[in-house]
């Protein structure tokens, strides 16, 4: 989930500035700035009064200067009423703070100016570190309080907007009292009400919409706070007990099909009361570990059959109990949003999960049969690598030269074929991406309700089949945009065939898809749409097809040596492999392989076939459009087959004959 900051946060760091400013001190120089006026208007009072008694001594006679023989003792007089004087001025009032400390001057006293009337400054420091630091402590809780409230208000939908607004403004509030009022015993227990006050409702309010187990400063939630904190230096302390939900394998599961995100909560909620859902986790992390696709369970009246989709092959799993097979199904509908009690009709929903790091869509489908109930659940998401190039497909370099140049035609029709579940998805957009983007134009029409993902440089232009639109339905529109390539995944009818390869003939390069085998077989699906003959014929310049084939897993498995009449019957020159390769049996495998699972083969290549189309292969589409026909005229052509490309994977030792006579055989 992406966090929403609120603006406030930007503010914290000129905030935090003010905090460790010595606020007490310019606060305290408020207090005593005025104390200071005070005492200046009682002495600058104290002065008027004397100047007005001294007054009528001045208006007298003076008495005449006595010689300065006669006078000796008549200046005594004067200088002892000059030395009477600082004693009389000691005794003028001062002005002192709640700390005892002299904040006025004497009368008489003058500072370094010479001014007597000046304001008393004390040398010593006047910041109350402890007032400071209290300060601080209760600045740094508001901040990390703001922080908390901002992110658990939007992880369980507690209105963020709200408890920030509410949080950010009473904190800030007391603040600036604590700062401008120069009370600090009734200003400071004020700010930290003001702080603790939002943190303990938000505290209250987070308790009530959240499990148990996500509860904040409770006894368990302290107790196991403790305890970390303690086992990080060396404590060896057991930790609070985990929910019954929070067991089994790290597998985050999120429920999804609600109209709403609320009723998803509700169901998430609900799911993890039940023991089924640690059953579900474990099944997630079972799936990705093993690179299961899917799993079918079929559920009978005692038991559970379970079967793993492994790299295109359907193998047994351990059966489970009827019990927990219904208890893990009822968790998989609740998260989906299905009917848990309907076990007759079909269903189909998805839920999310996140595993290592992965995230998966997990789409389920539910149907009645007649022994009880069958259940397929898939597993889409990041554990797939992601292809990129034709070496990443398994494709030699000299046929991926002769594709990549069939690609870079001005004009003509490129038919890209495999069997479903096969790869033409992948093999298609791995084309795409190794064309010329860049200097052409290249347009997709996919359909809107199950487009594919989007490509770099490529446009997406949607038809919607739901109201009758094909891709031929907008090709007017199209052809205005004056593009270099069109992208059909499908030829779904005859108007749609005919436009298109129209367009092959006048100047642009199209490509489409179809489900075959081989290649005979895909050009013969295009003329099922009733495609017309001679120009589909002139249009077409090369097929491609694939068939995916398993990968014998290298870490166990088994090499033996092969009969030079074996290895002739494979058309494999002699002298050239003494060893080939296949996976280990029950005897030769003591326990199971770790990385393969006991299975004998891991991962998955593509065989391809390369059909570059001259005329005598153009000649039979347009005469004798059959299998046998075109695939002659293909061998012809110098198209190599999938077994003499699955021949060159097992002389490498890659894969194994028998699987290779297994994909043959589809």
């Amino acid at each position: 989930m992406k966090l929403k900051l609120s603006r406030f946060h930007y503010a914290l760091v000129a905030l935090a500035l003010l905090a460790f400013a010595p606020s007490d001190a310019w606060a305290q120089a408020l207090m005593d700035g005025g104390a200071a006026n005070a005492i200046g208007a009682e002495m600058e009072a104290g002065a008027a009064g004397r100047a007005a008694n001294a007054a009528p001594a001045n208006n007298q006679q003076q008495p005449q200067q006595p010689a300065a023989g006669e006078g000796g003792g008549a200046e005594a007089a004067p200088a002892g009423e000059q030395a009477a004087q600082p004693a009389k001025n000691a005794n003028a009032p001062q002005m002192t703070d709640s700390n005892g400390l002299v904040r006025s001057r004497r009368p008489g006293e003058q500072d370094k100016w010479g001014d007597e009337h000046a304001m008393y400054r004390d040398p010593r420091a006047f910041v109350s570190w402890w007032k400071l630091l209290l300060v601080l402590f209760t600045f740094i809780f508001w901040v990390r309080t703001c922080d908390w409230v901002n992110r658990a208000s939007q992880i369980h939908n507690l209105g963020y907007a709200r408890w920030n607004a509410i949080v950010a403004f009473t904190g800030f509030a007391g603040l600036l009292l604590v700062l401008a009022i120069p009370l600090f015993m009734a200003t400071m227990p004020l700010y930290a009400l003001l702080v603790l006050g939002p943190f303990i409702a938000f505290t209250i309010a987070h308790n009530r919409a959240v499990g148990e187990h996500q509860r904040v400063f409770t006894a368990d939630w302290w107790r196991y706070t403790l305890a970390g904190i303690a086992n990080k230096f060396g404590g060896k302390f057991d930790v609070e007990k985990r929910a019954d939900y929070e067991k089994g394998a790290q597998v985050d599961l999120f429920a999804l099909g609600a109209p709403d995100e609320r009723a998803d909560q509700a169901n998430l909620m609900t799911s993890r009361q039940s023991p089924g859902y640690v059953l579900v986790k474990d099944l997630i992390a079972d799936m990705s570990d093993r690179r299961s696709d899917r799993v079918m369970f079929d559920y009978g009246s005692d038991s559970v059959a379970v079967r793993h989709y492994i790299d295109g092959v359907w193998s047994q799993g351990e059966p489970r109990d009827r019990e927990s097979g219904d208890v893990m199904l009822a968790v998989m509908k609740q998260l989906a949003n299905l009917n848990v009690k309907e076990r007759a009709k079909k269903q189909s929903g998805k839920f999310a999960a996140k595993y290592n790091g992965a995230s998966y869509m997990c789409p389920i489908v539910s149907q009645g049969v007649k022994t009880g109930e069958r259940v397929m659940l898939t597993l889409r998401g990041a554990a797939v690598q992601q292809m990129k190039t034709y070496a990443d497909l398994g494709m030699r370099s000299k046929l991926a030269e002769q594709w990549a140049e069939a690609l870079v035609l001005p004009e003509g029709l490129l038919l890209i074929a495999a069997m479903p579940e096969g790869g033409l998805t992948t093999l298609t957009d791995v084309s795409l991406m190794e064309t010329d983007r860049l200097m052409r134009d290249v347009i997709s029409v996919e359909p809107k309700q199950a487009h594919e993902h989007e490509i770099e440089n490529v446009e997406q232009f949607f038809y919607d089949p739901s109201i009758g639109e094909t891709p031929g339905t907008h090709l007017q529109k199209l052809i205005r945009k004056y593009p270099d390539v069109y992208i059909v995944r499908d030829f779904v009818d005859a108007e749609t065939a005919k436009g298109y390869i129209d367009q092959a003939l006048d100047d642009n390069l199209v490509i489409t898809t179809t489900r075959a085998k081989e290649v005979s077989e895909a050009i013969l699906r295009v003329l099922q749409k009733k495609a017309p003959r001679k120009e589909f014929a002139r249009a077409l310049k090369a097929v491609l097809n694939t068939r995916l084939i398993r990968l014998l897993c290298p870490t166990c498995k088994v090499g033996y040596e092969a009969t030079p009449e074996f290895l002739k019957k494979l058309g494999i020159p002699p002298g050239k492999v003494q060893t080939l390769y296949r996976p280990p049996n029950a005897e030769e495998a003591s326990k199971p392989c770790k990385k393969c699972g006991g299975v004998g083969y891991f991962g998955r290549t593509g065989l391809f076939e390369l059909l570059m189309v001259d005329d005598q292969v153009r000649e039979a589409i347009v005469k004798e459009p059959k299998v046998e026909v075109i695939r002659k005229a293909a061998r012809a052509a110098g198209m190599r087959t999938l077994q003499e490309e699955g021949v060159l994977l097992i002389a490498k030792g890659t894969t194994s004959l028998q699987e290779l006579q297994r994909i043959l055989k589809q």
